[in-house]
């Protein structure tokens, strides 16, 4: 048993006092003085240079947002707290991905092969210039690369951005925030036969990237392939299948998948079968955004549901089972489904039910923020993956923490950018007891639920005043 991650697991829930915050460097973008650096065309989306626009929609500083006292207040609970240096107004720049109290703790490393958009050798983008930094010449995509690629894309975290708010969560956010990040990579690249890899040799990357591992850990690698020119394929083969399915399995065996985690069957519940949902992901990433104030408590139908858990429960492109997390979920107000706690089965596109029951006081009671207890009486769906320590123990060793918080943060964030896709609001939340739900959902051993998002009709105050610096 890796005692220092259950340790981790079963003590921390919430933030801790950080005794001095000063301490910190109020920094959100590294620096290289004197490093030569790339520039990357703005703006991005009117470029063929696709690697440049695969960073703005990862990591750019992409909007700028207007906010006021009254859109602080939900985060805390009275006027008096708010800082006054500015009485009126904040403008704030924004990412395309969420992060936790906005601290915007992940970086992106690019290596660069000789095919790459940009000359071989190591690099950091810098979302402040838009441009990158070369940190070595010289081609190393060979030590990194699992398959053949053109470009590698690494994700890190820098630590102390967001020990300096939250103290000892810090490392369960910066795990939840790599899974975010290589879903949206994931999704943005696509085109380029984009796949992760949350497990390798984080000693040789530390040390290629040049970076202190006390101070930022490397959390995940995206693998591009850049696209060759359309060629004409002939006719179809689809009239003999056997022949097509004597070579799938081949190729199939080839790369085969993950593995799948040792799990129970499915129990003997209720199931309640969803309608087929197609699920935009990349149209969510223009639009998502978390609801700063809420939601209006209207009702779901049951087909903006089938959107968000068919993404919820979508498999990536990664070293990862597909049963790392199981997809739980609470509904509440939604059109043909009983209130009650769920957990979505994937293969099935079905529902089974573990709980049942108005949710809205469990959730009240496990929410710690004003804004969090709002969304409990007002959402109409709270996604909250589940993880067996255990069974992730025993395949990945002491590694087993970090890949499946970033397991859930994935889920969530696809599950985000479907319910954008469809005009539905959404918010990952940190500030839930989401242990307190465990009993009610029937989990034994060391199955736990991780994280809790909300989604529902957003309130009509909720959407700041923005300016789009990108698209």
């Amino acid at each position: 048993m890796s005692d220092e991650a259950t340790r981790y697991q079963d003590s921390v829930h919430t933030p801790t006092e950080v005794a001095n915050p000063e301490a910190y460097p109020p920094r959100l973008v590294k620096s290289y003085p004197g490093a030569p650096r790339h520039p990357l065309p703005w703006p991005p989306e009117k470029s063929g240079h696709r690697l440049g626009r695969r960073l703005a929609e990862l990591g750019g500083i992409t909007r700028s947002q207007w906010l006021t006292p009254l859109d602080m207040l939900p985060f805390t609970d009275s006027f008096e707290a708010i800082p006054d240096d500015d009485p009126l107004q904040w403008l704030v720049t924004r990412r395309p991905t969420p992060s936790g109290g906005a601290r915007y703790s992940a970086e992106w490393y690019v290596i660069a092969g000789p095919d790459s958009d940009v000359p071989t050798g190591v690099y950091y983008y810098d979302p402040a210039r838009h441009d990158l930094v070369r940190l070595r010449s010289g081609d190393y995509l060979g030590w990194v690369a699992s398959r053949p690629a053109t470009t590698v894309l690494v994700q890190t975290n820098v630590f102390w951005r967001l020990a300096a708010k939250y103290g000892e969560m810090y490392y369960r956010l910066a795990c939840l925030e790599a899974g975010i990040q290589v879903a949206q990579a994931l999704v943005v690249a696509a085109d380029e036969d984009a796949t992760a890899r949350l497990c390798f040799p984080d000693a040789d990357l530390t040390e290629l990237l040049g970076i202190d591992p006390r101070a930022e850990g490397v959390h995940a690698v995206v693998e591009l392939v850049a696209p060759v020119p359309a060629a004409f394929e002939g006719p179809s083969l689809s009239a003999f299948p056997q022949a097509f399915a004597a070579h799938a399995a081949v190729h199939r065996q080839s790369r085969p998948a993950p593995e799948p985690l040792p799990s129970a069957p499915p129990g003997e519940a209720e199931r309640i079968s969803l309608p087929q949902a197609a699920v935009d992901l990349r149209a969510g990433t223009r639009t998502r955004h978390a609801a700063m104030r809420g939601f209006k408590g209207e009702t779901m139908s049951i087909g903006t549901l089938a959107t968000i858990l068919t993404a919820y429960g979508q498999q990536e492109r990664w070293d990862l089972p597909a049963n790392l997390v199981e997809f739980y979920c609470v509904i509440a107000d939604v059109a043909g489904v009983p209130d009650g706690a769920y957990r979505y089965l994937p293969d099935e596109h079905r529902l089974e039910l573990v709980g049942e029951g108005d949710p809205r006081q469990r959730l009240r009671e496990a929410a710690l923020a004003a804004l969090t207890q709002q969304g409990a009486r007002t959402a109409n769906v709270w996604l909250l993956p589940v993880g067996d320590a255990e069974a992730a123990e025993e395949r990945f060793g002491p590694r087993w923490y970090r890949v499946q918080q970033a397991a859930a943060g994935a889920a969530l964030h696809r599950a985000c950018l479907a319910a954008a896709a469809v005009d539905v609001a959404g918010r990952i939340q940190n500030d839930v007891l989401t242990h307190l739900l465990d009993a009610w959902f029937g989990l034994d051993g060391r199955k736990r639920s991780l994280l809790m998002a909300q989604l529902g009709t957003e309130h009509p105050a909720g959407l700041r005043p923005e300016f789009r610096l990108t698209w």
